[in-house]
């Protein structure tokens, strides 16, 4: 039992290792382009989050008592499996990794079917009517138990009863490690596509793109009237900086974010200036001088937060 919380403690920190890189991580804008695939990310994340906290309640709480609930129980854990399986699937998907049906996977889907899914007629054999081996199946209801149920199956084919002992925690463990191998995989192939995109772009540091101090300086000399002039081409520099910054910024694919407006206001700011400036109009200098200065430190920290997860 506690192998088994471990491993589903384990599935957790697998979890929470794919969030954050796809929550924090260069691939964030990336998949949030793509609204089908980022739906189906947070579908998928969430099932293998909910079917975590389905099994661990299971392997930790006491089995119920009456028979009705007996039967919630069994039929709840089974689909948990399949569930489980699904998630993790369509996180493959989702990052274009190839998906295989591993055979405890494929066992596990079958007894599952049979047991609570396609109880009556349940065909394991071809499509072809001479190719068909269709089962009846049962669940003993004495034998219902948190460890699992004893499952009767009849097909005319083999004309004989087969009782299944349904293991519980012998699926559970099966499933887990198969689980968690796949997720350190899906961590890794995240990894290698975060690797690329970083690459791309390792070498353009958004930081470098912002206006040097030197352009500052001048602005902050506008209050000689002879370097007003000066100050205007400061102002035509700083805004082609920040043109360039927003190209920069869109091909990260970073145009979503919730400050990138705000760079079209700074732009505006500029233009303002330089008419302050033309008009001699000292007080709005002023306050835009001020503006300037300090919104492009508050785009410094941002860029310098970006460039980090490029290293």
């Amino acid at each position: 039992m506690d192998t088994l919380l471990d491993k589903i403690t384990l599935i957790e920190e697998l979890e929470d290792q794919i969030r954050k890189h796809i929550n924090d991580g260069v691939l964030h804008n990336q998949l949030l382009k793509d609204k089908a695939k980022w739906w189906m990310l947070c579908s998928g994340l969430d099932v293998l989050g909910d079917t975590t906290f389905g099994f661990r309640d299971y392997l930790k709480n006491d089995f119920p008592e009456s028979t009705g609930l007996q039967y919630i129980a069994a039929y709840g854990v089974m689909q948990c499996f399949i569930l489980q399986q699904d998630s993790v699937k369509h996180l493959y998907e989702v990052f274009d990794v190839p998906w295989y049906w591993h055979t405890s996977f494929k066992e596990i889907r079958k007894i599952r079917n049979a047991s609570i899914g396609h109880t009556a007629l349940n065909n394991e054999g071809g499509r072809k009517e001479q190719e068909k081996n269709e089962f009846n199946n049962f669940i003993s209801r004495i034998t219902i138990q948190k460890a699992g149920f004893d499952l009767l199956r009849y097909s005319k084919k083999n004309k004989d009863t087969v009782y299944l002992s349904v293991k519980i925690y012998e699926l559970a463990d099966s499933q887990f490690i198969q689980i968690i191998k796949f997720l350190k995989q899906l961590i890794r192939e995240i990894v290698k596509a975060e690797n690329i995109m970083k690459a791309q772009f390792r070498d353009e540091k958004l930081v470098d793109l912002l206006p040097i101090h030197y352009w500052f300086e001048k602005i902050h000399s506008i209050y000689d009237v002879q370097n007003r002039d000066f100050a205007i081409t400061a102002l035509d520099a700083i805004q082609k900086a920040y043109y360039n910054l927003i190209s920069a910024l869109e091909k990260r694919l970073l145009e979503d974010e919730y400050w990138f407006n705000e760079l079209a206001d700074y732009i505006l700011a500029v233009d303002l200036m330089k008419q302050s400036l033309i008009c001699n109009d000292d007080r709005r200098s002023r306050i835009l001088n001020y503006y300037l200065t300090q919104k492009n430190d508050y785009f410094k920290s941002l860029m310098l937060e970006i460039d980090q997860k490029y290293i």
